[in-house]
């Protein structure tokens, strides 16, 4: 498909799609089948490991061979294999489900970048809609779980999914190759964008507003979200990946602290919040522009270590886990960014 525009909506619908049904099929079908709310848990920990941690090792096996087609369709399948069978192991299930899912995501992550030009915003397009799939998925599981609604959405993602096939993926990933890091510097960036998107994950879960029940309120909050993901491309691409999103850390610090009081300041602090994740995305896939799928796997691989960590009970003040986490996110992501010009990279410049 020649049309940029139709490229990067079909995947973007599509990532709707996928986190809408795997939501409904986590939360609506599997504590109907596990025994005991523990198995319920760690069904999920299962889940979110092949989803996101399982991303990685994954990508380096699509990279090693070059294998990028069909992958998106073959996660679709083995989702909609999940819903159709009568299979009562509820971890065999959340380990298929998962994995159909990082197939997805590794495909999709891909592709996009295929198209971006070195740049954050298709990124952040693609990336966006998964957050609504999940809230939507999450608040209607239980009365979508009964009804054909997700196996027809997967039959109309794998319907997209194949227009985009014919995409010559190597060409255009080949364009995007502009310059090789040494290893050390290589490694040292992935740390560090590492540890920004750990920590942030952290301090996302830190963000406790009782105000916020309903789903109207949720609903709203959820869009913030959206559109964080999907403006922090855009203005990077504009102003620069490192004034955008050290401005967009520290401002959302103020505004979601503001935000236990008053609502629209939770709103906007969070939506500030989420502009830095297509940032990190594009400066990780430009800096292992030779194994992308790999970066996109590395990218939820460090999602995942923030999941586990929110598991731990902290007594600190939320409010002081996340003012730390941005802080530690701020630092790493300056010093990422120094590191990534020096190798060549002039984001601004380009």
């Amino acid at each position: 498909m020649k049309n940029k525009i139709g490229f990067v909506t079909i995947y973007s619908l599509c990532h709707f799609i996928v986190d809408f049904v795997c939501a409904i099929f986590i939360l609506g079908k599997l504590p109907h089948i596990v025994n005991t709310n523990s198995e319920l848990v760690t069904a999920i920990v299962i889940y979110n490991f092949f989803a996101f941690a399982f991303q990685f090792p994954l990508g380096y096996i699509l990279d090693k061979f070059k294998v990028y087609k069909y992958i998106a369709i073959i996660g679709m399948c083995f989702i909609g294999f999940c819903y159709l069978i009568n299979f009562n192991n509820a971890f065999i299930l959340a380990t298929i489900v998962g994995i159909g899912n990082a197939l997805f995501h590794l495909e999709g992550g891909v592709n996009i970048y295929s198209r971006a030009e070195r740049k954050a915003f298709l990124n952040g397009l693609f990336v966006a809609p998964g957050a609504l799939g999940i809230f939507l998925g999450t608040t209607f599981h239980n009365e979508l779980i009964i009804t054909y609604l997700p196996l027809i959405l997967i039959i109309v993602a794998i319907a997209l999914l194949s227009l985009v096939q014919k995409n010559e993926i190597e060409k255009y990933l080949k364009n995007n190759i502009k310059i090789e890091f040494s290893k050390s510097t290589i490694a040292l960036i992935v740390i560090l964008i590492g540890i920004s998107i750990i920590v942030r994950s952290i301090g996302g879960s830190a963000i406790k507003y009782t105000w916020k029940s309903g789903f109207t309120l949720g609903f709203i909050y959820t869009i913030a979200i959206v559109m964080g993901k999907a403006l922090g491309g855009f203005l990077a691409d504009k102003i620069g990946l490192m004034k955008v999103a050290l401005i967009a850390l520290i401002c959302s610090a103020i505004s979601l602290i503001f935000g236990y009081e008053i609502h629209i300041f939770a709103y906007i602090g969070i939506l500030l919040f989420n502009i830095p994740m297509s940032i990190t995305l594009t400066i990780l896939e430009n800096t292992l522009s030779k194994k992308i799928a790999c970066a996109v796997g590395l990218n939820t691989l460090f999602l995942f270590i923030g999941f586990l960590i929110c598991f731990i009970d902290i007594t600190i003040n939320n409010i002081i886990i996340l003012i730390g986490s941005i802080i530690l996110a701020m630092l790493s992501i300056y010093f990422a960014h120094k590191l990534y010009l020096k190798g060549g990279i002039n984001y601004e410049e380009n």
